[in-house]
């Protein structure tokens, strides 16, 4: 199968020195760890004294979160962080699209908070960063860079290894800002001196800015993207939840106490506020290093600010485009979305069209300037999707409680014979609260995320079934090599594709059409599928006669299904049809010969004890694959060239476990052709 999201360089493998841990907390704290750099102003706005309480409040969460992501990636080690839990514990692609379109929006609302946000940093440099036009140009100059790294690839030690050095400079920024600060501005009184519970802030103002601190912790999604992609030890596994769950949180208090020791809740007509939710609220750290006293300090902070947090934002970006386009694959491969939108350009495998359109999306989000808007809506879609992880992983517990977990959350109840994780529980609740509170207290972020998850829901209800005629809530798979168009050079022709109904035949056709969709040239015929299903008839029964209900039943489905995957090719016809033969080889045989066609694509059955079989030599060093008589036969007789999708050796048993477990496409693992 293509790995298009490959961490391992070129075509190599990358020393574990910059991989595993180091790389995958390199891009969580990335996301999350960076976005102190605009979260801070959104939270203090309205928590004004209680901002560090809020931020110690959230990082609890944070940690409850991390322990449900650590254990459905342990379990699930698979791509779509929430979305794939929820596949995997409802066995319903309608409730995971919810949690993986919910979790969408928020990719693209970080990555327009980082832009929006870099043009101010940089105005210690100089104003026009941020007048007369300078502030929009700026931020899409930042989504145009990242959007152009997004496409060329994560791939490359060297890359990745300055997303590792970029992250340590952001911890060691983050650090010196609270030591220089407990220097320099050290002043108990001013974090209470405007504090009055449940008047400065209010209940409201408090609930809502914790709220809005869920975008702190935006990066949890996106490091769950790459995990699989990784390689690390238990051992690892668990000292990076033990960093992580305490780094994060404390450098958010820390921050946050020095940022209102330098930048205080003063009294004002209006009431209470800090310049950091007003003047600085695009730029609070830059702002509180301001602060600081003496002057020469407050200026070489200001030079470590301006030179470490824009490119510290812009990589945040970065991380969070990479998390969306890997994202976007996962639902174009499940046709949760039209295939199209996750197609894979032909140089760097990535999902071009859905990251140029992010592009766009965030860009739009940028020209109103308005960050409170971005926080809302993001936690709007984040509180959705942490919900629907944490009851993923309980309902597991409850459905799959012998399923193999590398690490497990503690602290279990007994609930109805099943061990039911007590923090997930806890956390599921939080969460939900948490998203009840947007659409209660912020108007602009329930209208436009009740938008965004309507015009999501109906889009994939259309999609699924106007458009592709299959149910909403079974999973169905698009084969990894149909998004991408990088295929070996084959002669203009028309291509026979026998279907039998089963499991194999998504990534037949799916071969097929990528194949005919190549040898398409401008001014030729199109090139035709000519899809079959070969319908035994045995000796004593005339070769015309009709097939039996359920088999004519079986046959129709089959085409049908094929017709709707071959249709993803536009430039490709497909021609569906039943033909009747005495055996099937014959009959795929016999039809290749009547229909001309120039090649024949077709799965290779696992062999049999009663009819045999017979071995197909391995490909480019893979080992051996046994076929089964109609494989065989097809490629001893047929008058053109056969291309073979063979199963695994265990193909077999793998199939037979699906069928019982998940209903999972099979994955072609060799492929061979007689000449």
């Amino acid at each position: 199968m293509i790995d298009p999201f490959r961490s391992g360089g070129d075509h190599g493998p990358i020393t574990r020195r910059w991989v595993g841990v180091p790389l995958l907390f390199a891009v969580s704290y990335s996301a999350v760890g960076f976005s102190l750099y605009f979260s801070l102003g959104l939270v203090a706005d309205r928590g004004l004294a209680l901002t560090p309480l809020i931020f110690l409040g959230v990082g609890l969460i944070f940690l409850l979160n991390a322990l449900t992501y650590v254990e459905g990636e342990a379990m699930l080690p698979e791509r779509g962080g929430s979305a794939t839990f929820a596949r995997a514990a409802f066995k319903n692609e309608l409730v995971s699209f919810v949690a993986g379109w919910a979790i969408l929006i928020d990719y693209v609302i970080v990555i327009a908070l980082a832009a929006i946000s870099v043009p101010h940093y940089l105005t210690p440099i100089s104003s026009s960063f941020t007048h007369a036009g300078g502030e929009v140009i700026t931020a899409g100059a930042v989504i145009a860079l990242v959007s152009f790294l997004a496409i060329m690839g994560f791939t490359g030690s060297a890359r990745q290894r300055l997303l590792t050095v970029v992250a340590v400079a952001g911890v060691m920024l983050l650090i010196a800002v609270i030591l220089v600060g407990a220097v320099t501005s050290f002043d108990l009184g001013a974090l209470t001196a405007e504090l009055d519970l449940f008047q400065s802030p209010t209940l409201e103002d408090a609930i809502y800015a914790g709220v809005i601190a869920t975008v702190a912790y935006a990066g949890i999604e996106a490091a769950a993207n790459l995990a699989p992609d990784l390689e690390f030890r238990q051992v690892e596994l668990r000292k990076l939840l033990a960093v992580a769950a305490t780094l994060v949180p404390l450098i958010y208090v820390g921050v946050s106490v020095i940022a209102l020791m330098a930048v205080p809740v003063t009294a004002t007509p209006d009431g209470p506020e800090t310049a950091l939710g007003t003047t600085y609220i695009e730029n609070p750290v830059l702002g509180v290093v301001q602060s600081f006293d003496p002057q020469w300090v407050s200026d070489v902070m200001q030079v470590a600010v301006v030179a470490v947090a824009p490119v510290a934002l812009i990589w945040a970006a970065n991380t969070a485009m990479l998390g969306l386009s890997r994202h976007v694959y996962v639902l174009a491969t499940n046709r949760q979305i039209p295939s199209w939108l996750g197609k894979l350009n032909r140089g760097h495998e990535t999902p071009h069209v859905a990251i140029l359109v992010a592009a766009v999306i965030a860009f739009g989000l940028v020209l109103p300037t308005d960050v409170a808007l971005l926080g809302g809506l993001f936690a709007f879609g984040s509180t959705i999707a942490f919900t629907v992880a944490h009851l993923s992983v309980i309902r597991m517990r409850m459905t799959e409680p012998d399923r193999p977990r590398p690490f497990r959350i503690p602290l279990d109840i007994r609930f109805r014979g099943a061990l039911l994780p007590a923090p997930a529980v806890l956390a599921a609740l939080l969460t939900a609260l948490a998203w009840l509170s947007v659409v209660l207290y912020h108007d602009s972020a329930r209208w436009v995320g009740l938008g965004w998850m309507v015009f999501g829901i109906s889009a994939y209800v259309i999609y699924r079934k106007g458009v592709e005629g299959t149910p909403l809530t079974k999973r169905i798979e698009v084969p990894a090599e149909a998004l991408v168009k990088e295929l070996p050079p084959v002669e203009s022709g028309d291509i026979l594709v026998p279907v039998f109904g089963t499991k194999l035949d998504d990534d037949i056709i799916g071969t097929a059409g990528r194949l005919a969709d190549a040898a398409d040239m401008p001014g030729e015929e199109s090139p035709r599928l000519e899809v079959i299903y070969v319908v035994e008839v045995p000796l004593t029964v005339p070769l015309d006669s009709p097939p039996p209900p359920e088999q004519a039943e079986s046959a129709n489905a089959a085409l049908e299904r094929a017709q709707h995957v071959g249709e993803e090719y536009e430039t490709v016809e497909v021609l569906p049809s039943v033909v009747r033969a005495r055996t099937l080889g014959a009959g795929i045989v016999e039809a290749a010969r009547e229909r001309n066609v120039q090649m024949i694509v077709m799965g290779g059955e696992p062999p049999t004890r009663i009819r045999g079989g017979a071995v197909l030599g391995g490909i480019g060093g893979s080992r051996p694959a046994e076929i089964g008589p109609v494989t065989e036969y097809v490629l001893r007789r047929a008058p053109c060239r056969v291309l073979i999708t063979a199963p695994r050796s265990d193909g077999a048993q793998r199939d037979r476990a699906a069928e019982e477990a998940a209903p999972e496409a099979a994955e072609p693992d060799q492929r061979a052709d007689n000449p």
